[in-house]
């Protein structure tokens, strides 16, 4: 299991994330050569905020969040990369046990970036858009952002003002919305999770097999039904 592409930031980051879904466990040198490249795009040029940016390589390609969502937006782009670099380095950082100080300073210039938000009217545990959202609960779901990490459950409350019935809601990717739903167990979690259980049911038959997004995307309604059926 190889997790670092030293040509891309996204496929490393989807790697990890893809060990840690399917409860895989990389080495501490594959862990460490990994954390190495990804602490190696702080501060570049294009990254979000000052903390992690894409690669050249990465530019020129269609790239996706982990469940298939196509990322169209430029801004958004380079704040998910952001949110889920820190998540992946969360991740392997279970497996070195060893400090990172660009996870810290990521954190220190993304919790700026929050507090801004705040103050200008946004909910507590929210960002700009629907995509860029989930990819701050990710993150935070992973216990990232420290004491921030707590506003999770009042982030998640937005999804009940932007429910779409019983289908999912308007501007939060449906799956990629589901994967935070599947690894938390707060309350307003369960209440958004619970009445999406239906939904989760009639599209499961639907993605068995087929595509490695196909099977992700069945494999986080399964957790979903699990956790909250």
């Amino acid at each position: 299991m190889e997790i670092l592409d030293p040509k891309s930031l996204s496929r490393t980051i989807d790697r990890a994330n893809a060990a840690a879904f399917h409860g895989e466990l990389p080495t501490k040198k594959q862990a460490a050569e990994a954390i190495a490249f990804i602490a190696s795009r702080f501060g570049v040029d294009n990254a979000y905020a000052g903390t992690f940016g894409v690669t050249r390589e990465d530019e020129r390609a269609r790239l996706h969040t982990f469940t298939g969502e196509p990322l169209t937006s430029r801004a958004s782009l380079r704040h998910i990369h952001a949110e889920e670099a820190c998540r992946a380095l969360i991740l392997l950082q279970r497996v070195t046990k060893r400090p990172i100080p660009e996870l810290t300073s990521a954190s220190d210039k993304l919790l700026a970036c929050f507090a801004r938000a705040e103050a200008g009217g946004k909910p507590e545990g929210t960002y700009c858009c629907g995509p860029c959202t989930v990819a701050l609960w990710r993150h935070m779901a992973q216990g990232g952002l420290g004491a921030y990490a707590r506003k999770l459950d009042q982030g998640l409350k937005v999804l009940a003002a932007h429910r779409s019935g019983s289908k999912g809601w308007r501007r939060f990717p449906f799956f990629y919305t589901l994967s935070v739903l599947a690894e938390v167990d707060l309350p307003s979690a369960r209440k958004e999770a619970r009445l999406l259980l239906p939904e989760c049911e009639r599209r499961l038959p639907t993605l068995r097999g087929g595509s490695e997004t196909g099977k992700r995307r069945a494999l986080v309604l399964t957790r979903v039904l699990e956790r909250h059926g």
